[in-house]
């Protein structure tokens, strides 16, 4: 009996380890590197510094549309690591289509202040959205583009804030809508971390992530998910599907990675996401 009380000790023990610092699990930010100078590829975004409500000082960079009026602005809550700087260039190419592209560091990433964690994110998530509102009003109805982690935090600030604002459309690539979920799947990949399943739920919360995402509705949302996608898995994308309303679409990308939709594929889906959003605009 020893034995086996002392079997568990040793497997239980790293992984209350593991999941109690949520931080070093979710998030591995940058904050001094310059990953791919946007005047290198033909971009010269304007830095924007705005404040959450917690007075940290965050930074984004704003890329207008090469059109006026432009058709809409996408504010894209990128993925875990690094920075904007990294991250940007995934959707950057959409400005020569006539949309604007907003696109902001959480904080402890690049230029912001703070630490990241499941709360202070989606507060830079609501500060984010709060200040395209405020400052460009005129520039059209709002699309929220949320990318592996940066869409569990895009999909509550949807749910939170889509009646403070004209929201299109909310998209989500590579994503997951809960951290307890998201924990259970990686600890079911080995048979080490196996029997630690259960302390997903008991040592990590989903206080700050989406609790009803039937509620977007009747705000349309597409899901991307590639279906060999080993960052997060296509369950996750299909779980996030399956707790939607209508009106929802899936993209199954099936040589899909991990947010690779835009990049590869010889790039047919930027064709047929330009015709996605077109069509939201016809009755």
């Amino acid at each position: 009996m020893r034995r086996v009380f002392a079997r568990l000790f040793f497997l239980i023990i790293p992984g209350v380890f593991l999941l109690s610092s949520c931080s070093s699990v979710f998030y591995y930010p940058n904050k001094g590197r310059l990953y791919y100078d946007p005047k290198a590829v033909g971009y010269a975004p304007e830095d924007i510094y705005f404040t959450d409500n917690a007075q940290r000082k965050l930074h984004g960079w704003w890329f207008p549309a090469e059109e006026s009026p432009a058709k809409a602005t996408i504010i894209f809550f990128h993925g875990n690591a690094e920075n904007l700087t990294s991250h940007y260039l995934h959707l950057a190419w959409i400005t020569a289509e006539g949309y604007n592209l907003f696109i902001f560091d959480y904080p402890g990433y690049g230029l912001s202040e703070g630490e990241p964690n499941p709360k202070s994110c989606l507060e830079s998530g609501y500060a984010a959205l709060d200040w395209v509102v405020k400052n460009k009003s005129r520039e059209g109805p709002i699309i929220i583009y949320g990318q592996s982690m940066g869409g569990i935090v895009a999909l509550r600030t949807a749910i939170d804030k889509k009646s403070e604002v004209n929201l299109k459309l909310v998209v989500v690539d590579s994503t997951f809508a809960s951290f307890q979920r998201i924990a259970r799947v990686k600890l079911s990949h080995n048979w080490f971390t196996w029997p630690m399943q259960p302390l997903s739920y008991a040592l990590l919360s989903d206080h700050w992530a989406p609790a009803d995402l039937k509620s977007i509705s009747p705000i349309p949302v597409l899901v991307i998910h590639g279906q060999k996608d080993a960052v997060v898995e296509p369950e996750l994308g299909e779980k996030v599907f399956e707790q939607l309303a209508e009106p929802k679409t899936f993209w199954r990308i099936p040589d899909g990675t991990h947010t690779d939709v835009f990049w590869r594929h010889d790039r047919k889906y930027r064709d047929a996401f330009l015709l996605f959003l077109g069509n939201l605009d016809r009755p």
